[in-house]
């Protein structure tokens, strides 16, 4: 019976104590609302994206062509990145892309790195890593998903491929012209690779947007310095050019249809630069047709060298040996090889494709290429297997045909 009076005793104080107990609650529920604010603010402030190829490739040709021979490759179109943006504020962010390629071994790199600034008004800037937008596809040269391609017409891309990215300024300018948009660009910057150092980079570019069709016109300049040994070695000792302050120049001008069922694009580039470095006019075509998640294609794509004339046996004899080219010593004959082997070209490539979207943001695609070199050219075929071949009289390949089956997804 003692009990009963200790538990009456305890319920005043109970109820005493429920209204302290209230404030807490609501007081914590304000902090838990505080603290989701502020993730949702982080959601808002860091964003991380991600894209991803995985796939193999072979060629029925013993000699590589853009890296593929007749033994299965993995690594040559496989890759992986990051992509992470940090918005500072509603003008200022920092964007790094990191990409792990395979065959580089999967070594990761800082492909971008920048900061932009947005000045209102459709005008915005970069500065920092930044991508090279020379051809139709350079924002979306990593990401496989946003092609129909299991591998991007390599005789128009190989080019500049070194020069994917640069550092620089960019500067564009977007603005509604009816229900379309047209958007300016200005680059300036520097890249460089082991092979070439592109100085003064200095790119324009016009894009203009409708609502199925958009088309583009680019065009860059840049003094040029040849940095890989031989190369310059053979441009000053054997053609007696110069190998630094070369002045270059690229154009593209692309144009793409893409209604919904229907797909076409098609690109033309220019590169010419003065002296021994190739002159080239590359074009593709792709036309493609959507079937529900299916999209089956077809590409024509061509790639021919302009001024094969400047890195002739004959361009070295009238520097060395009085214009006979009977005359010159072995030494001048394997860097004339290693030159055309790596600069001449007329390639023609002929592309059945299927792309199949299995899931939402992931792809599965199938290409076959058929690759014909022709005039003796190598075009993309392993520059020093053909050299080799040259001095030592061996037939060289003029076709190849390569299977690539890749999954592309984005995430």
């Amino acid at each position: 019976m003692a009990m009963k009076p200790i538990a009456c005793a305890t319920i005043p104080l109970l109820l005493a104590a429920l209204p302290t107990q209230a404030v807490t609650l609501e007081q914590l529920n304000k902090q838990v609302q505080q603290m989701n604010q502020r993730i949702a603010e982080q959601d808002n402030k860091f964003r991380i994206n991600g894209f991803a190829s995985f796939g193999m490739a072979i060629s029925d040709e013993e000699m590589a062509y853009n890296g593929v021979n007749d033994e299965i490759t993995f690594n040559r179109f496989s890759k992986m990145g990051v992509q992470m943006t940090f918005n500072l504020d509603d003008r200022n962010s920092v964007v790094t892309q990191l990409v792990s390629r395979g065959n580089e071994s999967w070594n990761t790199t800082a492909e971008w790195a920048y900061f932009k600034h947005d000045f209102g008004g459709g005008l915005s800037g970069k500065i920092g890593r930044i991508r090279l937008p020379a051809y139709q596809l350079s924002e979306f040269l990593d990401v496989g998903y946003a092609t129909p391609y299991a591998q991007v017409p390599a005789e128009t891309y190989d080019s500049l491929d070194p020069f994917a990215n640069m550092e620089g300024i960019d500067l564009s300018y977007s603005m509604d012209v009816g229900d379309n948009t047209a958007t300016f660009q200005f680059v300036y910057g520097r890249a460089k690779d082991d092979e070439f150092d592109l100085k003064d980079i200095l790119g324009l570019n016009a894009i203009y947007q409708a609502e199925v069709w958009s088309a583009r016109v680019g065009i860059a300049q840049a003094s040029v310095d040849v940095v890989e040994p031989d190369g310059a070695a053979a441009i000053t000792d054997v053609y007696g050019g110069k190998a630094t302050g070369i002045d270059g120049t690229f154009a593209s001008l692309g144009f793409t249809y893409d209604p919904g069922t229907l797909y076409f694009t098609t690109e033309f580039t220019r590169l010419e630069a003065k002296g021994e470095v190739v002159d080239a006019d590359a074009l593709y075509a792709t036309v493609g047709y959507r079937m529900g998640r299916m999209m089956p294609f077809f590409t024509y794509a061509t790639a021919e060298s302009q001024d094969d004339d400047e890195r002739s046996a004959q361009a070295a004899a009238d520097n060395l040996t009085g214009g006979n080219p009977s005359l010159l010593p072995a030494s001048a004959q394997q860097a004339i090889a290693g030159v055309q082997a790596a600069s001449d070209r007329n390639t023609q490539r002929i592309g059945l494709g299927l792309r199949y979207d299995i899931a939402s943001g992931t792809a599965l695609k199938v290409q076959f290429d058929m690759i014909e070199v022709k005039d003796d050219k190598s075009g993309l075929f392993d520059d020093t297997a053909w050299a080799t071949n040259v001095l030592t009289s061996a037939e060289n390949p003029d076709k190849a045909n390569i299977l690539t089956i890749s999954i592309d997804t984005v995430f």
